[in-house]
């Protein structure tokens, strides 16, 4: 039996339906236990060692107390934020709401534009239609004045937009400064592993790309549509790799997430021997568009 011809589109797959798999941002309860639980400690001792230092103890307990809560508070309302720009991104499902969102976001943005997390958002929501103001949006933000847990995030997405439009080594030097240990999200700790990895397999650090991608698993379904991105990523570390076999494997396993990333290996620009081998599997999948014949007609 034939497999089913798979539908290709000149344009990605929709970005609502990416948008529409954001993760919700959420407080790690966890972390903030183990600050409440060392807080704790630090009054226990104080009062211990109290009729030996007197009230020094607890006036120490006390400033540290106020950094913790002060602390907090700032994550929690970062984190509010995240999950506020995170369900007007959710609605964006067609070009309407995206264009509806998109003022939304401009209306929040605060004075000057320095809010990162919204700059990100608007970029998300344009990238689809506009790459280059994509990278505008991003490239305006001062990483130094953003937040130092935003700062990866910036960086991932504005490196992976250099790669889509071509420019290599601006997303290496991106990818150089991400640390994946600071994001505690697993779907965005993957979506920066393919970023790096990516930028790594086409600036001559294949084997560190593959060390890399080992560690994630494309089909684990936690990871959403970013599996996509990790296969996209393998596709040009094994390629780099001259490991031809296995290139194709991931172009395949593309094929079956998003039929579009892999006709965009066909593009001019790309790589000769990913763009056969994306015309190949294409082409096996009953996927490859065909020319259209001109009838000249005297």
């Amino acid at each position: 039996m034939a497999k089913p011809k798979k539908q290709i589109t000149a344009a990605p797959k929709d970005v609502g339906e990416a948008l529409d798999q954001i993760e919700q941002p959420k407080m790690n309860w966890k972390v903030m236990g183990l600050i409440g639980l060392a807080l704790a400690v630090v009054w226990v001792i104080a009062g211990i060692l109290q009729p030996n230092i007197g009230y020094v103890g607890f006036i120490v307990a006390g400033v540290l107390t106020l950094v913790a809560l002060g602390f907090l508070l700032w994550v929690w309302r970062l984190t509010r934020k995240s999950a506020d720009i995170a369900a007007i991104l959710k609605g964006a499902t067609d070009k309407e709401s995206r264009l509806a969102a998109l003022e939304q976001l401009r209306a929040r943005q605060s004075p000057g534009g320095k809010d990162a997390l919204n700059a990100i958002a608007q970029a998300q929501l344009v990238a689809q239609e506009n790459p280059g103001e994509a990278i505008q949006i991003l490239e305006a933000i001062d990483l130094n004045k953003a937040p130092a847990m935003v700062q990866d995030d910036v960086r991932a997405n504005l490196a992976m937009f250099y790669l889509m439009t071509g420019r290599t080594r601006d997303a290496r030097e991106l990818a150089d400064e991400i640390r994946l240990d600071r994001q505690p999200q697993a779907r965005a700790k993957a979506m920066y592993a393919a970023v790096v990895a990516e930028s790594f397999a086409r600036t001559g650090k294949a084997e560190e790309a593959r060390k890399l991608l080992e560690t994630y698993d494309p089909s684990d379904k936690e990871y959403g549509q970013v599996s996509g991105m990790l296969l996209r990523a393998q596709v040009y570390t094994y390629t780099a790799e001259k490991k031809r076999g296995r290139a194709r494997q991931a172009m395949e396993q593309l094929l079956e997430v998003d039929a579009n990333m892999v006709a965009a290996f066909v593009q001019k620009g790309q790589r000769p021997e990913i763009s056969r081998l994306a015309k190949q599997v294409l082409a096996e999948a009953g996927a490859l568009p065909k020319q259209k014949m001109r009838v000249r007609t005297r």
